[in-house]
């Protein structure tokens, strides 16, 4: 069962994070952020509030509230999940000049996102696009974990059964981000964190992609010497066990 709070949750700061990595791998986008800069903030009631700053061939993704020169607000979580549906109508609190740039720019950059997020098995033959989708779909999931496993019912169970510390997950020649539960909650950051317990380690990007992907299994990837695993492992077992459940929300 999909949890519409923790699907807001998610595509709020996990989906939209992902749009700071996508001007690193397509040309399209980087174009259409090379213009003035703009700071989109989105508040959705119940949820929270993040920002986006785009302009001169780059995207920050901003935890929060803040300085904007654009600023929409959502009355709920069923309002904004609605926005991904194409039905959305935020409420227009800041920039009601410039509101035309989400209909734009900012509407082809998650176009671009997804382009890469929801892969067609035609387009992974390309090396560079198939890079693409595994960088960009590690972190969507990763940062989705944490949304899960603190908001989810499911997740929440499994991230209780989390030893404190941090697992690292990286790939070799690739990204790294650190898991970190601290009480039952979780928290994503980007990099090697302090407090590592237990490592996740790819024998390479494109073997994150694939498992991240679905098309193996992280038991296979084990097995197949994919994947390395070091430390305390329980922390991975109920870790993994919340990413299980992630595809319910990036599906």
């Amino acid at each position: 069962m999909v949890d519409t709070m923790t699907m807001a949750r998610v595509r709020l700061f996990a989906v939209f994070r992902c749009l700071e990595g996508l001007v690193a791998h397509d040309e399209e986008a980087r174009c259409i952020a090379d213009g003035r800069r703009e700071v989109l903030e989105f508040s959705v009631g119940g949820v929270g509030a993040a920002r986006l700053a785009i302009g001169g061939g780059r995207i920050e993704f901003l935890p929060g509230g803040g300085g904007s020169t654009i600023k929409l607000w959502f009355p709920g979580a069923p309002q904004f999940n609605a926005l991904f549906a194409g039905e959305g109508k935020p409420i227009p609190v800041r920039g009601f000049t410039r509101l035309g740039y989400l209909s734009g720019p900012f509407t082809q950059l998650t176009e671009r996102l997804s382009h890469y997020l929801r892969p067609r098995s035609e387009l992974l033959s390309d090396r560079s696009y198939r890079a693409a989708n595994a960088e960009l779909s590690l972190h969507a999931a990763f940062y989705a974990l944490s949304e899960v496993g603190n908001h989810d019912p499911d997740g929440r169970l499994n991230a209780a059964r989390m030893a404190d510390g941090g697992v690292l997950v990286a790939a070799k020649g690739g990204p790294a981000m650190t898991v970190l539960a601290r009480g039952g909650r979780l928290e994503t950051r980007k990099g090697q964190a302090e407090g590592i317990r237990a490592r996740m380690i790819f024998a390479s990007l494109d073997k994150a992609g694939a498992m991240i992907r679905g098309e193996m299994s992280s038991y296979a990837a084990i097995g197949a010497g994919d994947v390395a695993l070091s430390g305390y492992t329980p922390l991975i077992d109920h870790m993994n066990k919340v990413l299980g459940i992630v595809p319910r929300y990036l599906g």
